[in-house]
């Protein structure tokens, strides 16, 4: 009779097996595997999904849904397109008339709580760029700076790694990916504010001096909050795994203000509100005329007042201003691209394989054949919970704010339901659109028997179908340098680089290498086509590399392999 720990080794190899069996069989590289979908509002395919949104997003608000007690409003949009490609909103019976709105719409005020942080990084990133996010904190925090010397002169207090956080430690970066291992907060809905409640509960009774003198309801000002902080433990060490803190977001903007010399509320006026035309966004607490207010607690969440942790979780909005925000990081009308890239990294794992951190984004990877990669923030505060997503593969995003109880499910739920018909068809738009504009005959007109034909089919990418250079067969001259033998094991397929000309358009072409068959684990069966991308050079030209050349409206001429040092024009 096997043993329980044999009979678990093999029901674990077998788990193993049946996952790895699923591994993508043409591992493209990480991004898009076609140049984004454009016009999607006229887009067949994409109308369908957006068809099954509104149902879906119907029937989870009507009477027997699982949001019909929740009012939520819903917009996706795109990086060009200046109206939304989607625009829904729900209104629930539980809610204030008397203070707020009576119907929600796209101009409708939520509170966006934590997505607040989304909106402090783009302040950043307009007013300094990136550079700061290498520098320890104490560098522009007077507070942690004595903080950190006083650290290093108490022996006592410098061997203490439990007690006391070595802010001499602590980057900027650290803090805006949550990888500072600080608290979480600093007095605001401190559990001592419950008192007799907790004794009962089992709690000893706290002394004076261990109740947060603020935070609840009163919020701390910046003395208290360091004050306080300086006695607060670390949870872990620093860059060792993500732990989510506001107190770190509320950091970050006094370090913003120390280098820009403007309040928060004004920078964001000057550099996002203003910019952008945004008539729904507000720092401060907006008339509650504008708003939804459930009737449950709705009215004590709108006017909660986070002070000076209001760079974490204060910000009001709507969707039309959270979807401008959206289309301006994706179309990088704030900073420039490069910048966006960088930013739009993770920063560090955590326990779910699909699921990493930045700065301070959630990134959600979708997928079997590829990883889609979507950057979102959540937000809670109270009755108000929102979301905003987007997707750089496709330069399409979607928010979703809502107003009532149980708010971070009811928004987690909606944000699976769209992704869950929104990227598949995404992916279908790009396609077909890419086949429309790439897929043909491409050959010499000089006499030479040159040409390639691209198409598109049940695979990614742009296949090359066939490709001969002055009469020689490239695809068996690839086979011959790859030692290939079995042809049904060999393709060319063409990815967009993102590289852009005026009128060009890159490409890199993947021949990818076979995986092994030795094991079933990630050593043996990962995707490794990242590694061999510009492998094999000629004259300093990689043979991957390939130009497409589009006329000024947009249409394809020709394509250039510019290994072989010719053009094709489109037949």
């Amino acid at each position: 009779m096997p043993s329980f720990t044999s009979t678990l080794i093999s029901i674990s190899l077998a788990l193993f097996t049946s996952t790895n069996a699923q591994s993508p069989k043409y591992c493209p590289p990480l991004g898009p595997i076609y140049p984004p979908p454009t016009n999607l509002s006229n887009d067949p395919t994409f109308a369908t999904a957006v068809q099954d949104i509104t149902s879906i997003l119907g029937q989870v608000t009507s009477s027997n849904g699982s949001l019909s007690n929740t009012s939520i409003s819903v917009q996706i949009f795109d990086a060009t397109e200046s109206g939304p490609l989607l625009n829904f909103a729900y209104t629930a019976d539980n809610i204030n008339t008397t203070l707020g709105v009576s119907k929600v719409d796209q101009d409708t005020v939520f509170r966006v709580g934590s997505v607040s942080k989304l909106w402090t990084m783009v302040l950043f990133l307009i007013e300094e760029g990136l550079w700061p996010f290498q520098e320890p904190v104490a560098r522009f925090i007077p507070e942690l700076a004595r903080a950190g010397r006083e650290l290093q002169w108490d022996p006592r207090k410098r061997r203490d790694g439990i007690d006391y956080v070595h802010w001499g430690h602590v980057s900027m970066g650290e803090l805006a990916s949550h990888l500072a291992g600080i608290a979480r907060d600093y007095g605001v809905l401190d559990l001592s504010g419950m008192g007799s409640q907790m004794e009962q509960l089992g709690f000893p009774a706290l002394q004076p001096s261990e109740i947060p003198p603020c935070g609840n309801p009163n919020p701390c000002s910046r003395e208290q909050f360091f004050n306080g902080l300086l006695q607060s433990h670390p949870i872990v060490p620093t860059s060792s795994t993500p732990i989510y803190s506001n107190a770190a977001f509320q950091i970050l903007a006094y370090a913003l203000e120390a280098m820009t010399d403007q309040s928060y509320a004004e920078l964001l006026q000057r550099d996002i509100i203003a910019p952008l035309g945004l008539n729904g966004t507000y720092y401060t607490t907006p008339n509650i005329s504008l708003g939804v207010i459930p009737n449950d607690m709705g009215e004590y969440w709108w006017n909660f007042d986070l002070g000076d942790e209001g760079p974490a979780g204060a910000i009001y909005s709507s969707t039309r201003d959270m979807a401008t925000l959206g289309q301006a990081i994706l179309s990088n009308s704030l900073f420039p691209s490069f910048i966006t890239r960088r930013w739009m990294k993770p920063a560090t794992h955590t326990s779910s394989l699909d699921y990493s951190v930045g700065a301070p984004w959630e990134i959600v990877s979708f997928g079997d054949e590829r990883p889609i990669d979507i950057y979102s923030k959540a937000g809670d505060i109270g009755s108000y919970s929102s979301i905003i997503a987007l997707s750089p593969d496709h330069n399409v995003g979607f928010t979703v704010l809502a107003a009532g109880a149980d708010g971070h499910a009811k928004v987690a739920l909606a944000a699976d339901l769209i992704s869950v018909i929104l990227l598949p068809a995404l992916e279908q738009s790009a396609k077909e659109q890419a086949s429309a504009k790439f897929d043909g005959d491409y050959a010499a007109t000089d006499g030479f028997n040159s040409s390639i034909a691209l198409t598109t089919d049940d695979g990614p990418g742009l296949l090359v179908t066939s490709w001969v250079n002055n009469g020689t067969d490239m695809i068996q001259s690839l086979m011959t340098m790859g030692h290939v033998t079995d042809p049904d094991t060999f393709s060319i397929r063409l990815y967009p680089t993102g590289l852009e000309s005026p009128g060009q358009m890159s490409f890199r072409a993947l021949m990818p290498p076979a995986l092994s068959t030795a094991g079933n684990g990630p050593f043996t069966s990962s995707c490794i086509s990242w590694v061999v991308v510009d492998g094999q050079v000629y004259g300093n030209v990689g043979i991957d590399e390939f130009v497409i050349n589009l006329d000024e409206t947009e249409i394809v001429k020709s394509i250039t392999p510019r290994v072989l040092r010719t053009t094709l024009p489109k037949t």
